[in-house]
């Protein structure tokens, strides 16, 4: 009895542990999974997202950087890779373009010099974009204008391709613009087609005007009052001085070194050749002769070459002997040269010269001259060379106007001879370009 007593009160205080439910369980491991699943799908879906993103893709084609070429180091700093905003470059995004500029003077070859880079394939010259006096005013506008240049933004007749491979412009080292009425006032004097003109109404100097003849000519600072008030001051617009290049040569190299341009450097050699040149402009400005039209230049229709011409249809003959008959129009004019600024005329382009080099000198660049293109066409490959670019036959539609002796062109031909005889600019008498 008293075994089945002990048996009742274990049996009575042994409390067995409820069996959790299954169902609960699995919904718990349900739930997590579920939490998992969401997660790492999310974040699959943002990897997906960036990788089909097409501005993302756009900014990698963009930086994608252009295969290394088998370039010297030295020539590293002159090889460009321009990305223009106008249009896309498209295949030709990874061709080399080199920049170059055409410093020169008015009257010395150079347009028809540019008419040689501009027939090749794969240089654009686009012509002496400073002469507009906007684009010169001050050094920021000169820099806007060069970098869209650079960047292969600007749009002329002479813009290639997307696969321009060397762009450049021409520039004037005797560029000038208009004096301020006020410096007129104070330090200008004027006499018959000779203007004294004031560099920022400092140093004085003699300027031909219509030829933009440069002579310097000393004088005193002081002008008694009766000279300005006989001046003309009706005249007072043709004041001028030296502005653009020369002007701001200091900014410009140091803009050609950054961004890697070439100078290439044209000059006469005969300089009395090109104040004929200069002068025979002037007289077609002011008279124009052609049917009431100033032509600088004479150019050939395109189509036409002298061998082809008897061949040809009447009126492109016609075209062809016309463009002839205007050159010999233009050379008809005999130019009158004052003899007394002759000398001081020619010295003053001569220092220009000089300047130019001396500024420029630090420059990558080229020299080159008129009568040696004419003369040795191999001159054409060495700047095709300079340029990188392949070599091409390059030939241009431009007339040359005054050709033969310079003393059929110079109506005071005797008083030139004996101003120059015994000075050396005496082999000028003798030039044949």
């Amino acid at each position: 009895m008293a075994g089945d007593l002990c048996i009742f009160f274990k049996d009575s205080f042994i409390i067995k542990a409820p069996k959790k439910s299954p169902l609960a369980l699995r919904m718990i491991v349900f739930v997590f999974a579920m939490v998992c699943g969401v997660y790492i799908c999310s974040i699959c879906l943002k990897q997906i997202g960036i990788r089909t993103n097409p501005g993302f893709l756009n900014v990698e084609v963009i930086d994608s950087p252009c295969p290394e070429r088998d370039i010297e180091p030295r020539e590293i700093p002159y090889v460009h890779y321009p990305r223009p905003k106008t249009y896309s470059r498209a295949e030709c995004k990874c061709n080399p373009v080199r920049y170059f500029a055409i410093l020169s003077m008015q009257r010395s070859g150079s347009g028809w010099f540019e008419t040689l880079l501009n027939n090749h394939t794969n240089i654009s010259s686009n012509g002496e974009i400073f002469s507009v006096k906007v684009r010169r005013s001050n050094f920021s506008t000169i820099t806007e204008t060069l970098d869209q240049i650079y960047n292969l933004d600007w749009l002329s007749s002479a813009s290639k391709n997307e696969c321009t491979a060397a762009v450049g412009l021409k520039w004037m080292l005797n560029q000038v613009t208009v004096l301020s009425l006020k410096c007129l006032l104070v330090s200008c004097f004027f006499h018959y087609r000779y203007v004294l003109v004031s560099d920022e109404c400092g140093k004085h100097s003699f300027q031909y005007l219509f030829g933009k003849v440069e002579a310097a000519l000393s004088i005193p600072s002081r002008l008694p009052l009766s000279s300005l008030l006989n001046a003309g001051l009706s005249f007072w617009k043709y004041a001028i001085f030296f502005t653009g290049v020369m002007q701001h040569h200091e900014e410009i190299v140091e803009y050609f070194k950054i961004r890697g341009v070439s100078v290439v450097f044209l000059f006469r050699k005969n300089l009395l050749r090109r104040m004929i040149s200069i002068l025979a402009n002037s007289y077609d400005r002011d008279v124009k002769p052609l049917n009431g039209t100033h032509k600088s230049h004479v150019h050939l229709p395109r189509e036409v070459t002298h061998s082809l011409c008897p061949s040809l249809f009447l009126h492109v003959c016609y075209l062809y002997n016309n463009r002839w008959f205007q050159a010999e129009i233009l050379a008809k004019y005999k130019a009158l040269i004052n003899t007394t600024l002759l000398i001081p005329s020619l010295k003053q382009v001569e220092d220009t010269t000089a300047k130019a080099l001396e500024y420029f000198k630090s420059a990558r660049h080229i020299i080159l001259y008129y009568e040696d293109i004419v003369k040795n066409h191999t001159k054409l490959l060495d700047v095709q060379d300079f340029l990188k670019v392949p070599r091409r036959e390059l030939k241009s539609r431009q007339v040359k106007i005054h050709k033969g002796s310079q003393s059929s062109y110079v109506e005071n031909w005797d008083e030139v001879q004996k101003s120059l005889k015994g000075t050396h600019y005496e082999s000028l008498l003798s030039g044949d370009c």
